[in-house]
């Protein structure tokens, strides 16, 4: 994974399941050896459908998915926790993929490699776009007690991550604070009249087209249905 959202190149991949499915997700991870730095998880209800089962009813359709970039997430050991058991969610990367279901048997191919020239020449041609996300905390009750700090970080992938040195630094945290307690049976933050604000800016592939598309057909349909009722 690198900063700027640059995707993870991986060979196309062939696998035979069973239909109908015994399970209703597709898990996919990304090692470094044994290890899993990251997961996503997609669902087959969400990517498929089996169609309506009355007579000349809406036809179903085999799962599919993209092409699109599926963000990969693993955990990491927040340093500002004081225990090594206590871990957070951390933006691992993402991967341009594109999943199509073919009836019939395997055609023998096999996983083949993505030269790294292709790769240079796609995201050369990748149009870009800054995205920013600004958040204004009002308050921080009902949090654990303890001596230990607590602050809260905003991000969008990997920018405003502290732990990530890849991006530029952001204003993405709150200044820490120390739980008082509420003289009853939980802990807040003293923010009181301060409200901490945290910003980031990042800059992503513009994909406004698949969203425009997308947009549009959901509005059709919701448009479909109120002039049906």
């Amino acid at each position: 994974p690198k900063s700027g959202g640059t995707p993870i190149s991986t060979p196309p991949g062939f696998f035979s399941p069973q239909l109908p499915p015994v399970c209703d997700e597709i898990q996919l991870a990304i090692l470094s050896g044994t290890k899993v730095l990251g997961t996503a998880t997609l669902h087959l209800s969400q990517i498929s459908s089996a169609g309506a089962e009355l007579e000349e009813g809406t036809p179903g359709f085999l799962p599919c998915f993209g092409p699109s970039f599926l963000p990969f997430y693993g955990p990491r050991p927040d340093p500002a926790r004081t225990t090594s058991t206590d871990i957070g969610v951390a933006y691992r990367g993402r991967v341009l993929l594109e999943l199509s279901t073919h009836m019939g048997t395997p055609d023998g191919r096999q996983r083949d490699t993505i030269a790294p020239e292709d790769i240079a020449q796609v995201q050369r041609h990748l149009p870009r776009h800054r995205f920013g996300l600004c958040g204004v905390f009002y308050s921080a009750t009902m949090v654990p007690a303890g001596p230990q700090l607590l602050r809260f970080e905003l991000s969008l992938g990997n920018y405003g991550d502290r732990g990530d040195a890849t991006c530029k630094p952001a204003p993405s945290v709150t200044p820490h604070g120390c739980p008082l307690f509420d003289g009853n049976r939980y802990h807040y933050l003293p923010w009181y009249g301060d409200k901490p604000v945290a910003a980031v800016t990042s800059s992503w592939e513009d994909a406004g087209h698949r969203w425009d598309a997308l947009n549009l057909l959901r509005a059709i349909c919701r448009r479909l249905v109120s002039t049906r009722g």
